[in-house]
């Protein structure tokens, strides 16, 4: 989810930029009172990024 809101939030022919904290953000925001770790959100993200080739218009902290 967080993925796909940062490719909205992107300007036509710009990279979306997902970070980490939007991860936590919008797990917060669907379940509540949900806490994600850094790592776990980290780890998750660039499980996605990876698999959805987001390479390719996408950047990320979620490698540091």
């Amino acid at each position: 989810m967080a993925i796909a809101e940062a490719r909205r939030r992107a300007a036509q022919g710009e990279p979306a930029i997902v970070t980490v904290g939007d991860v936590t953000k919008v797990a917060f925001q669907q379940y509540g009172d949900f806490f994600v770790e850094h790592e776990e959100a980290a780890a998750a993200l660039r499980q996605r990024f990876e698999a959805a080739d987001c390479r390719v218009d996408c950047m990320t902290d979620a490698f540091n």
